[in-house]
């Protein structure tokens, strides 16, 4: 039965990467068994086409980001700066691996499990920046002058429309530097000046720490 988990882990994580580079229509099933060295008859024992394929690679990052939403969420050995920075690069590095030709081909030929990665986007998205923001407010380290509707939404609506194709096509950036530059401009914005310190303060302990691991 570990053997069968792991077999089907590696097929899942070798047709993503492909699917990245090539895009979901150009990649056959047959591409994906001889990249893995496998039979096809085996590759078909655990998914019956493409679109199962892309079903369960999406599963599988929505539930890898719920877990670890949580995790952070309830650890109280970060402080709140350190949340809000840990679950930004979290989101950046999930967004990063949605590039190259999968989108524009999730868009055109599998409408379904694009509506779903936007509406689970969507959700999370309002959920856990509201939570972010709302707690950053009892803190003093966002204003509270502002709107916190308004600014979940203005999050919510960028970060949906950042990883469409159309989007992506207009700048020669990728779409986790697209979302870095997104929450730079939200939180300056948002931030008191004793957020910003801190944030900032956070920023230098983590540049001296890389310093000091190299």
């Amino acid at each position: 039965m570990h053997e069968e988990n792991d077999i089907k882990e590696k097929i899942l994580i070798k047709s993503f990467e492909m699917f990245q580079q090539f895009g979901c229509a150009k990649v056959t099933m047959e591409e994906i068994a001889s990249g893995l060295g496998i039979s096809k008859k085996t590759l078909y024992k655990h998914f019956s086409n493409k679109e199962h394929l892309l079903n369960e690679i999406f599963s599988t990052v929505s539930c890898e980001t719920e877990t670890y939403s949580n995790k952070l969420f309830a650890n109280d050995d970060y402080t709140y700066v350190q949340k809000v920075k840990l679950m930004l690069e979290f989101v950046s590095q999930h967004i990063g691996k949605f590039r190259g030709p999968m989108m524009s081909d999730l868009q055109m030929h599998f409408p379904k499990i694009w509506e779903k990665i936007h509406l689970f986007m969507k959700k999370k998205a309002w959920e856990k920046f509201s939570i972010l923001v709302d707690e950053g407010i009892k803190q003093r380290l966002f204003r509270n002058d502002i709107n916190e509707q308004i600014v979940v939404l203005m999050y919510v609506f960028s970060l949906q429309n950042l990883v469409t194709p159309e989007v992506l096509a207009q700048v020669p950036l990728s779409a986790d530097q697209i979302y870095k530059t997104l929450i730079k401009v939200i939180f300056e914005g948002i931030l008191t000046d004793e957020g910003r310190k801190k944030f900032n303060d956070s920023e230098n302990e983590k540049i001296k720490e890389t310093a000091n691991v190299a």
